[in-house]
This record gives structure tokens, sequence and C-alpha cells, in this order.
């Protein structure tokens, strides 16, 4: 039983660790803003849309670089 939970526990880590990337990837933001800046010039979002997207991702952007400089 306890193989069973350290791999269990061991899984878990890995996971989180894959999330965290993903959420603090810096290219995979600009790729979702150059892809929204496209939405736009090809007419299929709104600049009110591409501007509340912009801010998001931006915002995103200035979180992960301040904890890049401020890991807790």
């Amino acid at each position: 039983m306890f193989i069973f939970d350290d791999l269990l526990i061991w899984v878990a880590k890995k996971l989180d660790e894959i999330a965290g990337r993903e959420v603090n990837d810096e290219s995979k933001l600009k790729e979702e803003l150059m892809k929204f800046r496209a939405l736009f010039e090809t007419d299929q979002i709104s600049e009110a849309e591409l501007a509340k997207r912009e801010d998001e991702i931006l915002k995103r952007l200035e979180e992960i670089r301040k904890a890049k400089e401020n890991p807790a």
C-alpha cells in the first residue's frame, strides 16, 4: 500500500509541476496575444474585445515576471 501512496504522491507532484509551467509560460501568453491581434486584424473580434484580452494577458505576464523576480 505504501508503494501505491508514494506513486500517487509522485504523480500529483509531477502534475502540479507541469500545470505550474503551463500557467507561467510567457511564450504561450505571447502566442495568445498574437492570436487575438490576428483575430482583430481579420475582423473576427472587435477592438473592445482585443483591448480586454490584451489587458488580461499583459496582467498575467506582469504577474509572472514579478513572481520570477521575487520567488516565494
